[in-house]
């Protein structure tokens, strides 16, 4: 037996039976069952993409890095059933591929969807800091590649930076296992054989060595140089949409994968929990948690979304048409920016933060609470929706259709429709063109189609072609937008015969209540807690005060028993 075994290496080793026994089964089960619920969120996802919560998200980059990662999971779920029945080599040459290329390109763009989260946020301070919409960049055709490249939108300029990463990643790769005999014994580096003088330490060697530092160290500079980096500018950005939790949580859920796979690899005490809970499984757990987070947080949101449509319709049903304009005077931009920018209460400020608490709390989420807003003092509202919800040009489009209406009469002379055809073709080139706008209005296709008739040629002479991906609406990086980037031009061409001052109704109403139903809600919800919050912050100044007093006075009253 012992002549027998002298002679067998890692290169001979013959393979063994699928494992089936209890651990075997629950891996592949459980391997089924979670692919099943992951598949069957994303396609929740895909077929409810048109909403904000996930259309912002930007599925088209962070469901592919997601599947890639899923691939990988798979892999490791069959390590402990399958991974004994292939030859040995080649099931360490799948490993190693698997963490050298495949790996780092998932979580490459997983990143990149992460990343993301800061652009869009940053995208929607235009619509509370009217200035940034004249930052101008580069003249891109003019200058450097450099200056072209800045001006990529941000999806182009991502991929090609991961494409040139993973470029250089697969060629260190690929050298590095032509380089490394073990793989190969014919051919190689000298001094890269396998060590080990029985097939066991063979294999303890074969998952150890230099050659899977690269793959290490990738994944280091992510999670261990970028997430933080990425968790540290996150960390003060307050949506509604469990987007910064989503991403932060991401983050953090990979910290420990890496160092755990080196402790597992290369400390002999692990080598017992290795047997049952292969070393890559570390990695695998942090895939679980990034699937978790990035589909099914989003349905979770989702889910919280319809109730409180629900909600909103219910008390729309209830309360009608009634007037509720004392209820909402007090919802002004000060209180919103005071309590955004600062530790300050309401009660600090002199405002009325019980006025919100003596209503009836149904009636703030109707229409004509809505309506009032956005007549009265809109500025509120506006910074809540691209602060918080990342729909800032809802609103922003809302005020400008509101203000388009107050200029010119609802009956257009003929000598007034030039100049009212003009102010329209801002407004489409702002908010609804998907050639012109930073972030185009999520609006039906045929709506989209009757607007594109009467504005889009006219658009597109005055504005020029356009560079935004239609696909991709929310990728582009140049923060100018056509009515500040020729705010002296003017169309002095043919005016089509449809164009009346009913031409953004059917958009208005649309856009209207997707705020009323999306964005109203939770700005409601959101002054509410602060009031709650400013109540009882001043009950708590006023007893510590109280205490205070009642301490002074003892202490005088001792001191004159003294």
């Amino acid at each position: 037996m012992a002549a027998a075994m002298a002679g067998i290496t890692i290169y001979n080793l013959p393979p063994s039976p699928v494992n089936y026994d209890r651990l075997g089964v629950f891996y592949i089960s459980w391997c089924i069952i979670w692919t099943v619920l992951l598949i069957s969120g994303m396609v929740f996802c895909v077929v409810n993409r048109h909403i904000p919560i996930i259309r912002v998200r930007g599925i088209q980059l962070s469901f592919p890095a997601i599947a890639m990662l899923h691939l990988y999971w798979i892999l490791g779920q069959l390590v402990y059933p399958v991974g004994a029945s292939m030859p040995t080599v080649l099931a360490y040459d799948v490993q190693y591929f698997g963490m050298g290329v495949w790996f780092p390109l998932g979580i490459a763009l997983f990143q990149a969807s992460n990343l993301r989260f800061l652009h869009v946020a940053k995208m929607q301070r235009q619509f509370i800091h009217p200035e940034l919409r004249s930052e101008r960049r580069c003249n891109g055709g003019k200058t450097s590649w450099l200056c072209r490249l800045r001006n990529m939108d941000y999806m182009k300029r991502t991929l090609i930076f991961i494409g040139i990463a993973m470029v250089v990643q697969f060629i260190i790769t690929i050298a590095m296992w032509l380089m490394c005999k073990k793989y190969h014994p014919t051919y190689g580096i000298p001094g890269t054989e396998v060590k080990g003088a029985t097939p066991q330490e063979q294999i303890v060697n074969l998952g150890q060595g230099w050659e899977w530092w690269q793959s290490v160290l990738w994944q280091v500079i992510w999670t261990w140089v970028a997430a933080p980096i990425l968790i540290w500018k996150a960390w003060d950005i307050r949506d509604t949409m469990g987007w910064r939790t989503q991403t932060i949580a991401c983050c953090l859920s990979g910290l420990l994968a890496t160092p755990m796979f080196m402790i597992a690899t290369y400390v002999p005490a692990f080598a017992k929990v290795n047997m049952y809970f292969p070393q890559s499984q570390w990695i695998h757990v942090s895939i679980m948690f990034w699937e978790i987070f990035t589909v099914f947080v989003p349905i979770f949101q989702v889910i919280q979304l319809w109730i409180l449509k629900k909600k909103t319709n219910n008390s729309t049903s209830a309360h009608g048409s009634s007037s509720i304009s004392t209820c909402m005077n007090d919802f002004s931009s000060n209180e919103w920016k005071n309590q955004s920018s600062s530790s300050s209460t309401l009660a600090e400020k002199g405002q009325a933060t019980t006025t919100i608490s003596r209503v009836e709390v149904d009636r703030m989420y109707t229409p004509d609470a809505l309506d009032h807003v956005l007549n009265k003092s809109p500025e509120a509202l506006q910074e809540f929706a691209a602060r918080c919800e990342f729909s800032g040009e809802n609103v922003a489009f809302l005020n400008e259709v509101s203000l388009w209406k107050c200029r010119w009469p609802a009956i257009l002379a003929e000598e007034e429709r030039p100049g009212a055809f003009n102010h329209a073709l801002r407004i489409y080139g702002d908010y609804v063109s998907t050639h012109h706008a930073v972030f185009p209005l999520n609006i039906s296709s045929q709506s989209y189609k009757q607007l594109q008739a009467v504005f889009e040629s006219p658009a597109r002479v005055l504005f020029g072609e356009g560079s935004i991906n239609s696909t991709s609406p929310f990728d582009d990086v140049d923060l100018t937008l056509p009515s500040e980037e020729i705010s002296g031009a003017y169309y002095t061409g043919e005016i089509p015969v449809s164009f009346d001052m009913t031409i953004f109704n059917e958009v208005q109403e649309h856009i209207k209540y997707l705020v009323l139903t999306n964005t109203w809600p939770k700005f409601v919800d959101s002054m509410r807690r602060r009031s709650v919050d400013s109540e009882r912050s001043d009950f708590s100044n006023v007893s510590d005060a109280s205490m205070r007093s009642w301490i002074s006075k003892t202490r005088m009253k001792l001191q004159s028993f003294l």
